[in-house]
Order: structure tokens, then sequence, then C-alpha cells
């Protein structure tokens, strides 16, 4: 039996994918996916009767083009699709260089949800430039999640600035934890673990560099392929599909680390 979906569909810019997009808003006239377009009536009636011939478009009473079922599905993936491309291709060098052994195959899946982000960097006179614009920006955020694998700069901040005044939980490795309580004082520590911070330790280094997810924002510095963490680089978003996936990436450390108990 031959395949019946043997339709070219590509992600990119062609019609039929165009098509396809435009109708995930919802059901149109012919005379509205003309304007939205821009091609004549003829060519657009051509690739409309291909799509309904394979069942991913049906025109409805009124004369409305609208998705199936399998229509949506197939649309979905293509936006996914475009989402990813435009991701890596807006910042190539930074997913080209950078470890991304520490994201779950099913967040690099997603890595689409991140295609809002952009690259805080630093300069030959600050090179921590980005870290401390993530520092500026914890300032204003009412939950704090991060998961570091490395000693940040100011660790003290986390466990005495923000954890007054902020819901937190932290998740350290093994290598971190102990000079990270040395840092701040175990007292200190202990002070506010009985506060709004929560304290985990995962025992596998994931090498995952900092990240850092709040309610209004996402940073995520990585290790280069080479080993070397660059804190001279940070990938951040507002955006809320990057945000729901960092607290995805966040939720993933936090089910495999276990709770620190000071008392």
């Amino acid at each position: 039996m031959g395949n019946r979906y043997n339709i070219s569909i590509t992600p990119g810019s062609n019609l039929r994918t165009d098509a396809l997009i435009h109708l995930a808003e919802g059901k149109k006239p012919l005379d509205a996916l003309r304007t939205d377009l821009n091609v004549s009536s003829t060519t657009l009636l051509h690739t409309l009767r291909e799509l309904e011939e394979y069942k991913l478009i049906f025109e409805d009473a009124e004369r409305n083009y609208a998705l199936t079922n399998n229509g949506k599905i197939v649309t979905r993936n293509l936006i996914a699709f475009n989402d990813t491309i435009e991701t890596l291709h807006t910042y190539e060098s930074f997913w080209l260089t950078y470890d991304l052994s520490p994201i779950p195959d099913y967040l690099l899946d997603k890595i689409g949800w991140l295609k809002d982000s952009y690259i805080i960097s630093g300069t030959p006179a600050n090179v921590l430039n980005a870290y401390s614009t993530v520092v500026k920006l914890l300032q204003d955020a009412k939950k704090i999640m991060v998961v570091s694998s490395i000693l940040v700069p100011d660790v003290t901040l986390l466990f005495d600035t923000f954890a007054t005044e902020k819901d937190m939980r932290v998740i350290l490795t093994e290598e971190v934890l102990h000079p990270s309580i040395e840092a701040v004082g175990q007292e200190r520590i202990r002070q506010v673990l009985k506060e709004n911070v929560k304290l985990y330790i995962v025992r596998q280094n994931p090498k995952i560099g900092v990240f850092t997810v709040t309610d209004y924002f996402i940073s995520l510095g990585l290790y280069r392929l080479g080993g070397t963490f660059d804190f001279s680089s940070h990938l951040m978003s507002c955006s809320k599909t990057a945000i729901d996936w960092g607290l995805a990436l966040f939720d993933h450390y936090a089910e495999r680390a276990e709770r620190v108990d000071l008392s």
C-alpha cells in the first residue's frame, strides 16, 4: 500500500506550510487567507485542494477553511520545528560551542521554547557583566530557583540578602555545597533554612554551570565543550514559554536531589 501522506510539507517558508500555520490561528475564508499569504486566488486554491486531499484542512458550510484533527497535529509539529530552527539559528555559536549534555533529551526536543531568548555577554573590562546582570534581576524576583555546579561569586547574596525576602530553592553539587556553607557560615545557612529557603544537594555532578529560573526570567550559563565554565555569557529570556522550559529543567534536577538539613 502506498503512502497516502506523500504530500510535501516542509518546515520553513512554503505555501503549504504557511497556509497551515495561518489556519492554526483559527478558521478563515479564502479572501482572508489570500491577504495573509499574499498570493493569487488560483495559486491558493490549488494549495488548499492539496491540503484537503490529504485531510489536513476542510471547508465548512460557511466557506471557511479550518484544520482537521490531523492538520492540527501536523501544524503543531511544524510550528515547533520552525521555533527550534529559529532558536538554533539566532544564537548559533552558543548552541554549537557549549556543552548541552546537562539538558535532558525531552527538553532539548522543546528547545524552540527558548526562541525569544537573548545573550548577555561580558566585556574585556567587565567579564562578569552577564553574572552581574542576573544578580540585579534577582532583586525583583519573588521566587528564585537555582541549580549550580560552580561556586558563584557573592554566594552570600543567595543566603543573606535574598533569603530574607524571597521564596528560594537552591540545588548545589556536592563539590559546591560545602564551600558555599563555609563562605556563608553554617549558622546563617541553618537560620535561612527555617525561613524561605530550601537547600538541596545533587550527588552526581551534572556540570550544568549556573542555571536560574524565577517568576519572570531564566538564565542559563553553561560549560564550554572543552570543559571550562564561561561566566562571560548567559542565555536569558523573560518569555512565558522559556520560563515553563526552565521550571521543567529545575524539576528535572529537583527529582534527583536530596534535601539538606542542618538542624
